[in-house]
C-alpha cells in the first residue's frame, strides 16, 4: 500500500500523460510568445521607421535596429509568455477533465510542476543570455548607429521637395538631382549673428542653379557648395538688403558632434556594473538579476496560479494571472527608481520585490 502510494507520487517523466502536458505546455508558450513577438516588432518598425524619416538611422540599418530593439527587450515577453502559455495549457486541460480524470488515475501533483519547469528552463536560460551578454551587446550597437546617425543625418537627411532644417538656425531646398548627382533650384536660408546691441538679427538667403555636398572624412565638418547663384542679406521688414552674384559659394556646416553624455547603464557590460561604485550601474546590475530571477519565479507559480475550479470557465484564470505580471513588472520598475534615487539600501536590491510577490503568490494560492 505504501509502495504504490509512493509511487503515485513520483511523476513518470517518460510516460505519455508527462509528455501530453509538456507538450500542451511548449505549444501554448511558444504561441504566446511568437503573438508577443510580432506585436513588438510591429511597434519598433513604426518607431524605428520614424526615426529613419527623421534622419536619425540610415535606411540600410533599420531592420538591424529592429532587430536589436527586439532583442533588448525579449526578457519582458519572456516571463510573460510563460505565465501565460502555462495558464493557456492547464486552462484548457482542466476545462476538457483531462486533468481531473489524470488525477483520479493516480496522477501525481508533481506531474504538471515538473512539466512546466521543463519549459521553463530554456525561457530562464534565454533571459540569463539576453540579460548578461545580447542586451548589453545591442543597447552598445544601437547608441552607436544612433549616434552615427545623428552625426551624418545632414546629407543623408537630403530629400528633393523637401525643406530641410539644418543646426536649427538653417533651411535647405532643391528642386531634384542632377544626372552627375549634383542638386538643381536650391534655396539655403540662415540667421546670422546679432551685429549690435537691440539690432534685429539679419537674414542670409542664397538661391543658386546648382550644389553639391560633401562630408569631411571625419564626418566633422559637411558643407554645401553652390554653384551659380545670388546671396541676399538683410533685416526682415526693412529695405536695405545687400545683392550679391556669385560663380562659387561654399556654405560650412558642422554635423553634429558625437554624443558627450554619460554613460548609458544598459550599455555596460556586467563586469563593469558589478564593481561599479554608481547607484545608477548597480541599479542595473540588480535590474539584470531581476529579469532572469522574475522568470523562474513565474515558472514555479505559473502552475498553482493556473488551476482551475470545477465549472470554471477555460480562460478565468488569464486575467489573474496577467494582474499578477503586471503588479509585479511595475514594483520592479518602482524598485529600480527607488535603488537609484538610493531609498533602497545595496543588499536588498530588488530582491525584496521578488519575496514580495513570491508570498502574495503562496498566500493566493493557499486562499484558493
Amino acid at each position: 500500500m505504501a509502495e504504490s502510494v509512493l509511487r503515485s507520487a513520483v511523476p513518470r517523466i517518460g510516460g505519455i500523460l508527462f509528455r501530453h502536458i509538456l507538450r500542451e505546455m511548449a505549444v501554448a508558450t511558444a504561441a504566446v510568445a511568437a503573438v508577443l513577438m510580432v506585436l513588438l516588432v510591429t511597434n519598433q518598425l513604426a518607431f524605428m521607421l520614424g526615426r529613419v524619416a527623421a534622419g536619425q538611422v540610415p535606411g540600410p540599418l533599420l531592420l538591424e535596429m529592429v532587430g536589436l530593439a527586439v532583442m533588448q527587450n525579449s526578457s519582458v515577453i519572456l516571463p510573460i509568455s510563460l505565465l501565460l502559455g502555462v495558464t493557456l495549457a492547464l486552462g484548457r486541460l482542466y476545462h476538457d477533465s483531462e486533468m481531473a480524470a489524470a488525477q483520479a488515475c493516480g496522477m501525481s501533483p508533481a506531474t504538471p510542476l515538473l512539466a512546466a519547469a521543463l519549459v521553463a528552463l530554456p525561457a530562464v536560460a534565454l533571459a540569463a543570455w539576453v540579460a548578461f551578454q545580447a542586451g548589453p551587446e545591442g543597447a552598445r550597437r544601437s547608441f552607436e548607429i544612433r549616434n552615427e546617425g545623428m552625426r551624418t543625418a545632414l546629407v543623408r537627411g537630403l530629400v528633393p521637395g523637401q525643406f530641410r532644417a539644418i543646426d536649427g538656425s538653417a533651411v535647405f531646398y532643391f528642386k531634384g538631382f542632377n544626372p552627375d548627382g549634383s542638386l538643381h533650384d536650391v534655396f539655403f536660408e540662415r540667421r546670422l549673428p546679432l551685429q549690435g546691441a537691440g539690432s534685429a538679427r539679419p537674414l542670409e538667403v542664397m538661391v543658386a542653379a546648382r550644389a553639391r555636398y560633401q562630408l569631411a572624412a571625419d564626418g566633422s565638418l559637411a558643407a554645401v557648395v553652390l554653384e551659380q547663384g545670388s546671396r541676399y542679406e538683410g533685416v526682415p521688414g526693412q529695405g536695405d538688403w545687400r545683392r550679391l552674384q556669385f560663380g562659387e559659394q561654399t556654405i560650412p556646416l558642422p554635423a553634429p558632434p558625437e554624443s558627450t553624455s554619460a554613460p548609458r547603464p544598459d550599455a555596460q557590460a556586467t563586469s563593469v556594473l558589478r564593481s561599479s561604485p554608481l547607484p545608477r550601474f548597480r541599479g542595473e546590475y540588480h535590474w539584470r538579476i531581476a529579469t532572469v530571477v522574475m522568470t523562474v519565479l513565474v515558472g514555479l507559480l505559473a502552475v498553482p496560479l493556473a488551476r482551475l475550479r470545477p465549472r470554471q470557465g477555460r480562460y478565468g484564470r488569464v486575467i489573474p494571472v496577467v494582474l499578477f505580471y503586471a503588479v509585479y513588472a511595475n514594483l520592479l520598475i518602482l524598485g529600480r527608481a527607488m535603488f537609484d534615487k538610493g531609498a533602497v539600501p545595496e543588499w536588498a536590491g530588488l530582491w525584496w520585490v521578488h519575496a514580495v510577490m513570491l508570498v502574495l503568490g503562496l498566500l493566493y494560492i493557499r486562499r484558493r
